[in-house]
């Protein structure tokens, strides 16, 4: 029996390590110690501290693993690469996990193999600000580059901005420097792609829906991508040409795209499977079991044909937020059950502080359903959100409220 180490225990790799067991893998769940699901589910719990490299192949090596993924989160995305080396392993090599979680890194790949994308300037101190500036254009964005999500990053749209919003940025890097690129005005969208035997085998082009933070920030997805006939081949060859120069193969893959002026640029890519309800939507659009693939690309298998299936059915993701301050009294959900709705959950509960989105790491749950067509998708997403409430005790304000998610 093939041995496969999952990195992280959270509720988001649960699917990934049922799909493992059900295709006959003994599953690893390697994670610091804590309440995790993921260590009921898998055949074996690994106490490990999965941002470690080192501990990470240590653990790996003693119990002679045939394989090693993650999905929905970047923490372990280093230590999978590093495995992936110095075992000779399926995934991601070191050079692609280190490119993967490191902006600037990134952006110079995405340069030598012609990969379309922003341009930028790496910022080693505050003096180099100036003549990034004279080089780039307005409006700009300040990027910590080894962070996830919106952290340590900053819309400026003049050079007060950038002298003013350096010091939040530096303030939240672990590195001694920063990345400053042009802001692309268009419209996002993402890419979930998956490499098998060294070929791009899928390039799935995913509608984003982004609420506006300090930057854009993703809210829900939908498939399929309006502009798949007119563009689809343009992702194809940026994502092709992304994985290459990461060193990517036998790996799932996600990119932050964006349409601008009939032109598909790159903003950001990573070694793994997207997050936000995108594997579950990525299975739904092609009849498929997509934690299955990603556990089967791991450890050597050719997972091609997978993407053979000429199903194509439209489906979405919502992530619900708060529509105020203060602690949780009641979820109301009476009546939402639908046979198209593949999940309806939270992360939260009774008790619980929230506050409105301001990132994506203020979500406390979400929506994934399948329907005939995107316009019937979206339709029963808004007869479901009116039939959702929140009860919650008000910070500023006295007594508990009910608030529509709607």
């Amino acid at each position: 029996m093939k041995k496969l180490m999952i990195l992280g225990a959270s509720y988001s790799q649960v699917p990934l390590i049922r799909a493992a067991r059900e295709l006959g893998l003994y599953t690893i769940a390697a994670s610091i110690p804590g309440d995790y699901p993921g260590f009921d589910e898998a055949d074996e719990a690994c106490y490990v501290d999965i941002s470690q490299p080192e501990a990470v192949l240590e653990a790996a090596r003693s119990r002679g693993i045939d394989g090693i993924t993650t999905c929905c989160m970047d923490t372990g995305l280093a230590a999978q690469g590093y495995v992936c080396s110095a075992l000779g392993l399926p995934g991601p090599s070191w050079q692609a996990a280190r490119t993967c979680t490191n902006k600037y890194l990134m952006k110079e790949a995405f340069r030598r193999a012609g990969v379309r994308a922003a341009e930028g300037r790496q910022i080693c101190r505050r003096e180099d600000l100036a003549a990034a500036m004279e080089e780039l254009r307005f409006p700009l964005i300040l990027k910590a580059v080894d962070l996830m999500g919106s952290r340590g990053i900053f819309r400026c749209d003049t050079p007060e901005e950038v002298y003013a919003n350096y010091p939040r940025t530096m303030a939240a890097t672990r590195l001694d420097y920063c990345l400053l690129e042009e802001f692309l005005d268009g419209e996002m969208f993402g890419v979930e792609a998956m490499i098998s035997q060294g070929k791009l085998v899928s390039a799935l082009p995913i509608s984003t829906d982004t609420r506006t933070g300090v930057s854009p920030f993703p809210v829900g997805h939908s498939i399929p991508w309006p502009y798949l006939d007119e563009l689809g081949d343009q992702v194809a060859d940026q994502v092709r040409r992304a994985a290459e120069a990461f060193g990517c193969d036998n790996c799932p893959m996600n990119f932050d795209a964006m349409r601008l002026d009939g032109k598909v640029y790159l903003i950001e890519g990573t070694a793994r499977a997207g997050a936000t309800g995108i594997s579950e939507m990525v299975g739904i659009y092609y009849g498929i079991n997509y934690y299955e693939v990603i556990a089967s690309v791991a450890v050597g298998l050719d997972v091609a044909s997978y993407f053979a299936s000429a199903r194509r059915r439209p489906s979405l993701t919502h992530l619900f937020s708060s529509p105020a301050a203060g602690i949780v009294r009641g979820i109301c959900r009476e009546g939402t059950e639908h046979p198209m709705i593949s999940d309806l959950s939270f992360n939260i509960r009774p008790g619980d502080e929230v506050r409105p989105m301001t990132n994506g790491r203020d979500r406390i749950g979400q929506i994934i359903l399948q329907g005939e067509s995107l316009e019937d998708c979206q339709q029963l997403l808004r007869e479901t959100l009116a039939k959702l409430s929140l009860e919650i005790e008000e910070t500023e304000h006295a007594g508990i409220h009910r608030y529509p998610m709607l």
